[in-house]
């Protein structure tokens, strides 16, 4: 049981006015006008209502020394936290042979938010500068299912010049092997003229940023299906993700054996890149490190195998090729149009002739070199209807692949590819802001115009850099949290990053800035805040000049944002804290520090010990009695019937409790599992005065209500994980509602099962439960003997 905050005094203004009221007889009996109006009544409740305030104040004391205490105990509210982004930006359409290939966009350039019903202006930043390139990822091409060796997942669009992903896929496939490779090939510039040589492009030397989205709840996955959840997260650790990412080769394609693509051929190697993504297995970005003089390669350069692999029939681009169509009866070369054969330089070919001569003509004008496969264009073949297919992109490609080296617990599956896109902070950045000039006294504290200022989560202290001038320079100071073990030297000060408010030492603890010094931001950053979670492509307005960017947008939504701590949630806080001390050890501990994870709005966490999340399994499943393991379900806060985390919320709340957990503890993340009934059928009946149709509507209400996980369950804060369904709790549910005379019938079947159960339906551990509106079947009829 908690301990109460004493209140010193509980007296009300009523209680002050009636006490006061009613010693007048004993102290002055000449008093006996005791009606508002009379100017005594008056004054007495002026004097209530001043002593009411004194005791206001003084019933604050415990409370004073409360927070008092949790300061000396550096228990601080929790700053605000600002929400993250992936933005993606695209070029403009530089297609002349002299544009650049690579467009750099600085750091914390400026983009802003399109959404009308914003009160302020939400302005994102970008956290690194962007190497754009003025490519495209045009075909990814992954281990077919079935009798095909390949599956082109993607759809170049020749008019625009733009790429889309016909779905997820599996990359490695759906039975990953060692060896097995995913081709992804990026179109440098796209927009290409005619008439313009480019002949002279290569891929840029440097590193190649390639953004992997895996699917997540509620879109499609590889399989064609909605995902409906839970999905899960097993929370490693940044040494964990790099050692998973070692299970990948990533190779680009630099030779000229085009026949042996893309098993064979020059393929070098990009080494070890940093990879976010652990191997595919989640949303990130790759970092692959380009060697330079890489070139392009056409479709028609490869083979005609290669081809076959994707299911297309290749048109003939050498001798040997047009040879074998027109005698594997493929061809016939009296459907072919006279241009074509002329374009081929063979104008006077005899295609009557009984002998069919026409195999020896090609021949010999191929070893005479006047056979010109070249002066035929693709469109020629294909438009002539004689069975070819276009190539899928009919321009170079730069081949990269990803190759097995160790098969995963289960095939990870991807959305799409992305080039040009970086992580972006709703944050803004001030420089050289004048905050002031030292007056020489202690303890001087100066404001900053803007606020909050945010904490950098890589150190987790504030990005306020600040400069004091001495001697004509520009000197940077110490941000320190407070002034102990500091002297006199120390160039030192504490900052509120909630308030902007900046504070110097006193000449002990802390050196004193010299009078009429300039005290100046370098540079901070502020901003944060729920409000930054902005939704899926309305992070669009390019507040930053970039001449060659076009347009940007964010694939997903923001995430992370946070408002400050308020005071009230520090004292709910503090006690677990004190508790916990930061660790999660106990399953209880994991489920409190769950709730606490800035920017993610947890309804509710639970948490599992000794409890493995098996994720090669879709939904994941629960494997009990697996020591050294815990696994955390948590349940969001939205508008949806059956909550469940995205892939976003889920790596925030690892990252959150990775920084708290044991290392040897082996932590997962899942949303949660529901157990759907797939009928509650009830019968009720009520007095002849009810209106059926309102008493059907209120009895609707009450019962998904009740059984819904966020408002659910016999004291409305949700239904309970793990908790059992009770006929007679859910018979008071329906006898609680107005009108309801008798419970004739009640039926609950839940899914999978074929009859209705008895007096309890139990739920798993870790489970909630969902009543569709569909399953809902009630009868409310008038009672017989009313």
């Amino acid at each position: 049981m908690p301990l109460p905050i004493p209140q010193l005094d509980d007296r009300t203004f009523a209680d002050l006015v009636e006490e006061a009221r009613a010693r007048i007889p004993r102290y002055t009996p000449e008093w006996t006008n005791y009606n508002e109006s009379d100017p005594g009544i008056v004054l007495l409740q002026l004097q209530a209502w001043l002593t009411e305030t004194v005791l206001y104040r003084l019933n604050r004391l415990p409370e004073l020394n409360y927070l008092k205490f949790l300061e000396l105990l550096n228990v601080a509210p929790h700053p605000a936290v600002a929400a993250r982004a992936q933005l993606t930006f695209t070029l403009k359409k530089l297609n002349q042979a002299t544009d650049p290939l690579v467009v750099l966009v600085p750091k914390n350039s400026q983009i802003g938010v399109d959404d009308p019903d914003l009160t302020q202006e939400l302005v994102f930043e970008t956290d690194r500068t962007l190497t754009a390139l003025n490519a495209t990822v045009a075909a990814v091409a992954v281990p077919g299912a079935g009798d095909s060796p390949w599956d082109l997942v993607t759809a170049f669009d020749d008019k625009t010049r733009t790429t889309s992903f016909l779905r997820a896929f599996y990359p490695f496939g759906t039975a990953p092997a060692v060896g097995v490779t995913c081709l992804i090939g990026i179109l440098l510039r796209p927009h290409q003229k005619e008439g313009v040589n480019y002949d002279l492009d290569r891929f840029p030397e440097g590193e190649l940023d390639l953004t992997a989205f895996v699917p997540e709840v509620f879109e499609t996955d590889a399989d064609g299906e909605t995902i409906a959840g839970p999905q899960g997260l097993d929370c490693l650790f940044p040494w964990q993700v790099t050692a998973q990412a070692e299970t990948i080769a990533w190779e680009v394609y630099a030779g000229n054996e085009h026949a042996a693509f893309p098993a064979g051929g020059d393929w070098r190697s990009l080494g070890l890149p940093p990879d976010e993504t652990a191997a595919l297995s989640r949303s990130g970005h790759v970092y692959l490190n380009v060697p330079g003089g890489v070139p392009g390669i056409r479709f028609a350069q490869l083979s005609r195998a290669f081809w076959a692999d994707l299911n297309l029939t290749k048109y003939p681009t050498a001798a040997q090729e047009l040879v074998d169509d027109i005698e594997s009866g493929f061809l016939f070369p009296a459907d072919v149009p006279d241009s074509i054969w002329a374009d081929l330089g063979l104008e006077d070919i005899v295609l009557d002739d009984p002998a069919n001569p026409v195999v020896d003509q090609i021949e010999a004008a191929a070893a005479a070199g006047t056979l010109n496969m070249s002066g035929v264009d693709e469109t020629a073949w294909v438009d002539a209807d004689l069975g070819y297919d276009a190539s899928p992109v009919p321009y170079p490609l730069t081949w990269f692949r990803a190759r097995l080296l160790t098969v995963p617990e289960s095939p990870p599956q991807v959305s799409q590819f992305l080039l040009n896109t970086v992580p972006a902070t709703a944050a803004v950045t001030r420089s050289e802001e004048t905050v002031g000039t030292s007056d020489g006294r202690p303890n001087q504290t100066y404001a900053l115009s803007k606020t909050p200022v945010l904490v950098d989560p890589a150190t987790g202290l504030p990005t306020l850099v600040l400069e004091v001038g001495e001697l004509g320079a520009a000197v940077a100071w110490t941000l320190v949290p407070d002034f102990y073990a500091t002297d006199a030297d120390d160039a030192v000060y504490t900052l509120d990053p909630d308030g902007g408010t900046i504070t110097f030492g006193d000449g002990r603890h802390g050196r004193i800035p010299v009078a009429g010094s300039p005290i100046v931001a370098h540079t901070y950053r502020y901003g944060g805040g729920a409000v930054g979670n902005a939704g899926a492509g309305t992070i669009t307005a390019l507040k930053s000049a970039l001449p060659n960017v076009s347009a940007v947008a964010n694939v997903r939504a923001a995430a992370g944002g946070a408002d400050a701590e308020s005071l009230d949630d520090v004292l709910l806080r503090a006690p677990h804290d004190l508790r916990m001390r930061e660790r999660a050890v106990t399953g209880e501990d994991f489920a409190q520090l769950a709730l606490q994870t800035p920017g993610v709005r947890i309804q509710r966490a639970y948490a599992l010990p000794l409890t493995r999340a098996d994720l090669a399994q879709t939904p994941p499943a629960l494997m009990p009695d697996s020591p050294g393991a815990v696994t955390v379900v948590i349940l969001p806060e939205n508008k949806d019937d059956t909550p469940q985390p995205t892939e976003d919320q889920l790596r925030l709340v690892c990252a959150h409790l990775n920084g708290r957990r044991l290392i040897t503890t082996e932590l997962y993340v899942v949303g949660p599992r529901y157990l759907e009934i797939a009928r509650l059928r009830a019968e009720v009946t009520a007095g002849r005065d009810v209106d059926l149709k309102a008493l059907h509507d209120a009895l609707t209400a009450t019962l998904h209500t009740y059984f819904h996980p966020l408002t659910g369950g016999e004291d409305g804060a949700g239904w309970p994980f793990g908790g059992d369904v009770y006929f007679g709790n859910v018979y008071r549910q329906v006898l609680g509602v107005a009108g309801v005379r008798r419970v004739l019938c009640l039926e609950i079947t839940p899914q999978g099962a074929d009859e209705p159960c008895p007096d309890v339906l139990t739920v798993p551990d870790g489970n909630l439960v969902y009543l569709p509106a569909t399953a809902l079947e009630l009868k409310v009829s008038y009672d017989p003997t009313s």
